[in-house]
């Protein structure tokens, strides 16, 4: 296939991903967003943020690595951890309960990158002055690093500087330059080669640069969960895109509000973080160009407003009898070869759509058989499942195949 076909056929699958839109939140009141204070001039180019061990943290985007916790009352440097890992362009950090993971995966320059990665890093570790590092490559379907980058005004979409783990994946929201939305991708989070699967599409109308995820710790009640993304328009006005009420990863049932925080342009708001899904920290980054001037600081947003009722279970859907989405579960996994997709009570399996690609982005045929998934003629490794609903429902599960008796 030469190159003009492999292009048009990528714009054909990217353009039949689901998308969902939601006109921009803009009432003339700002007064939810709060500037807490200038930051170090060692983080004018800070891209992350998390809150962790009971403080906010980021770190440098070039170079070894640092984490910094800040002062949230100022946003002051308090404390340090060092790691000699080594950078070349981190835009992202999430984490779960045991490692943070860290996206050396910032790709505008003048070359596409061929050295996408996401480096996992032990959390028990790191405190105690240990940097234990394992890698995770990846790149995208249909992506080809051979065609130019940037000259100038960056073009790719195939640029990131967002993710979020969440059970067994990592969710990368793309940042496409030209056509200002953003494409969720997916891969496994263990070390390993991935090709990255894009799941659907969401209408930003901006560039995002940022990702977090919260869900309510409640055991007894269902989970409330929020996906903020922060970004900024061409323009360089800053926004937040949440994505709510919706259950564990299946964002496209959810409901969307796009939340411009501010009338000001020049703020390159890079990253967020939340702690209780209402309350949000954003960082921007220093930005000097077309005669606007700002310095990098450390802002807090309260969107009580919007998302309060929700997460007090006074608003949104509360039960599965309300048709709450359940996707099938997958049994036994590990398998040594055959599995079986066990449907939710209000899942009609005939109607949804079941695909299974291997590491590398290549679909398997004939292995979906009815509610077995058979991959006994297939190798040892990664393979990732995805489900389709007719409505444009999608998710994607892993499935680690083994050798039998293992």
């Amino acid at each position: 296939m030469n190159l003009r076909a492999t292009t048009l056929l990528i714009v054909l699958i990217l353009c039949s991903l689901p998308s969902f839109s939601q006109d921009p939140k803009n009432d003339g009141d700002f007064n939810y967003t709060h500037i807490v204070g200038m930051l170090d001039s060692n983080l004018g180019g800070s891209s992350s943020l998390l809150f962790y061990n009971n403080e906010l943290w980021t770190s440098n985007d070039h170079g070894l690595l640092r984490l910094f916790s800040l002062d949230t009352l100022s946003g002051k440097t308090k404390d340090s951890l060092q790691c000699g890992l080594k950078f070349k362009d981190m835009e992202e950090v999430t984490q779960d309960d045991e490692y943070f993971y860290f996206g050396d995966f910032g790709n505008n320059g003048s070359r596409l990158r061929e050295d996408l990665r996401i480096y996992r890093v032990s959390k028990g570790l790191i405190n105690q002055g240990v940097c234990q590092v394992d890698t995770i490559f990846f790149t995208y379907y249909g992506y080809d690093p051979s065609g130019e980058g940037s000259r100038g005004i960056p073009t790719t979409d195939f640029d990131c500087e967002s993710m979020v783990a969440i059970g067994d994946s990592i969710y990368l929201f793309s940042k496409q330059w030209s056509s200002l939305q953003t494409v969720c991708y997916s891969l496994p989070k263990e070390p390993g080669t991935y090709v990255a699967m894009p799941l659907f599409r969401l209408n930003v109308n901006g560039l995002v640069t940022g990702a977090c995820y919260y869900s309510s710790p409640s055991p007894t009640e269902k989970k409330r969960c929020v996906l903020a993304l922060c970004g900024y328009s061409m323009l360089v006005q800053p926004f937040i895109y949440l994505v709510y009420d919706f259950y564990d990863t299946d964002f496209t049932h959810g409901k969307y509000e796009k939340v411009i925080y501010s009338s000001d342009l020049g703020w390159q708001t890079e990253a967020i973080a939340t702690i209780d899904g209402m309350h949000f920290w954003v960082t921007n980054e220093n930005f000097s160009r077309m005669g606007v001037s700002n310095s990098a600081h450390l802002l807090s947003i309260d969107l009580s407003r919007y998302l309060q009722n929700y997460l007090d279970h006074r608003g949104g859907r509360n039960s599965i009898e309300e048709g709450e989405l359940l996707w099938p579960t997958l049994a036994p996994n590990p398998t040594d070869g055959m599995l079986e997709l066990f449907p939710s009570n209000n899942e009609d399996m005939a109607k949804m759509k079941v695909e299974v690609w291997d590491s590398q982005g290549h679909p398997l045929t004939d292995v979906v058989k009815g509610t077995c998934i058979d991959l006994r003629n297939h190798a040892e490794g990664v393979y990732i499942v995805r489900m389709t609903t007719p409505k444009g429902g999608v998710a994607t599960r892993k499935i680690l195949r083994v050798a039998k008796g293992r």
